[in-house]
């Protein structure tokens, strides 16, 4: 019997000792170590365990002595952000060192289970002076032809890792233009410097601090980029055309002034080129050409519209950004496309009544929305009066009208279409119609 008890509590033992390994706790993770970007002095460490992080120990270590300069234990950090089981922990206060540099940094952690890990090389430290900037100022906020020098003054200052800021004497500070260095300057005992750089264009001016060798060591640095802009010479066209009524097929002459405005007023713009559209309201489709101004600023061209429109006129100054890009446009051209009458007919019926018919064509492609024909009657052919207006369709042979006319005496009769901004007018051939018997 107690042999019995004693190979089945070594059987249990045994058994329950399976269980525990089998369920045992993952170790903890040291995830990273790291300063705080903006902030250098600041130790922040990653680590995770599901039992839950109780203990942080950091050690920091010189690059260049192999020595460990600091220990800082759990009561200096704080959960910064995340859990225990998954979290980021930061130093309460900033790390004095005896010397600015970069460290490694060793991390042991330890969990709720008693899992414990020594991560060697968890990450490194930067405890360094990092340059800052006050706000930049200039003297101007836009250049223009005679006024191209721009005056930069700023402060730069270091911020130390125990996040105290004070201004840099004698360092060097570079002043970009679009981002390219234009002159470097020195800073003063306030730190003050004061820069002078030239502008051709509109582009962002901002001070930059690389670091210069000089100690303590400070790292990079940039201030916000001040934008200036360009003051614009104000540019016009004026312009006449030969006609603003023309037939299908008709040439127009455009001619065109183009001036920049200066002090003394409007001045003819010479040896400038752009370029020449024509089009309707909607749509200025048609490139005529281009153009390159004379002497007097002025140019002419020859086109043959197919379409009411007008001429849209853009100067390039894409080789001066002192020039304003200026447009312009051109009286209204209609282009008025042919129409006539290929026939017509006037009789009186045997009611008494005049009917009238006939037929009118568009040659030149196009065909009103609405074809509206007068018909007119005149007692001696020469002063005519409109009886009645008659809607012409589409009838297989042509565009056809018809209508019966209450007039009982004798004259004449003919069809009349209106000109329009699109078609010109047209008459029908003259009939004479007997009174009745």
């Amino acid at each position: 019997m107690r042999r019995w008890i004693t190979v089945a509590v070594a059987a249990a033992a045994l058994g329950m000792g399976g269980v525990t390994a089998a369920h045992a706790a993952d170790p903890p993770e040291v995830t990273f170590a790291t300063s705080v970007s903006d902030d250098l002095g600041t130790l922040q460490i990653g680590a995770r365990s599901s039992a839950g992080i109780t203990n942080i120990t950091a050690h920091l270590v010189s690059y260049t002595s192999q020595t460990e300069v600091a220990e800082i234990g759990t009561k200096d950090f704080r959960l910064f952000s995340g859990t225990r089981q998954d979290g980021v922990w930061r130093t309460k206060k900033p790390l004095r060192l005896p010397e600015f540099g970069s460290y490694r940094v060793d991390v042991e952690v330890t969990d709720a289970d008693g899992g414990h890990v020594r991560e060697q090389s968890a990450g490194d430290f930067a405890y360094y002076v990092v340059a800052k900037f006050g706000a930049l100022t200039v003297d101007r906020t836009a250049i223009d032809r005679e006024h191209r020098d721009v005056r930069v003054e700023g402060t730069l200052y270091g911020r130390w890792p125990n996040r105290q800021v004070r201004p840099l004497a004698a360092r060097q500070v570079e002043i970009n233009v679009d981002y390219w260095t234009q002159t470097t300057v020195t800073t003063d005992a306030r730190g003050h410097f004061t820069a002078s750089v030239r502008l051709d264009y509109a582009a962002p001016v901002q001070a930059v601090f690389s670091m210069d060798g000089g100690t303590p060591p400070v790292l990079y640095g940039e201030s916000e980029p001040v934008q200036i802009g360009v003051d614009q010479i104000p540019t016009r066209f004026t312009s006449t055309v030969s006609a603003t009524d023309v037939d299908f097929g008709q040439p127009v002459t455009v001619k065109v002034k183009v001036e920049q405005k200066t002090a003394d007023g409007w001045v003819p713009l010479a040896g400038r080129s752009g370029g020449v559209l024509f089009g309707p309201d909607d749509a200025q489709t048609d490139l005529v050409g281009r153009f390159t101004t004379a002497d007097d600023g002025t140019f002419t061209m020859d086109y043959t519209p197919w379409q009411g429109g007008y001429f849209q006129f853009a100067v390039d100054t894409s080789d001066d950004p002192f020039l304003q890009a200026g447009t312009g446009t051109s009286d209204t051209v209609h282009v008025h496309r042919a129409s006539k009458f290929t026939a017509f007919t006037a009789a009186r019926s045997d009611l008494g009544q005049v009917h009238a018919e006939g037929l009118i064509d568009f040659p030149d492609g196009w065909t009103p929305a609405w074809i509206y024909v007068h018909l007119q009657y005149s007692p001696d052919g020469v002063s005519w009066a409109t009886l009645t207006t008659v809607e012409a369709s589409w009838g297989g042979d042509g565009n056809d009208f018809a209508a019966d006319l209450d007039q009982s005496a004798a004259g004449y009769y003919r069809a009349v279409f209106d000109a329009d901004n699109n078609f010109q007018s047209a008459v029908s051939q003259t009939v004479f119609v007997p009174a009745s018997d």
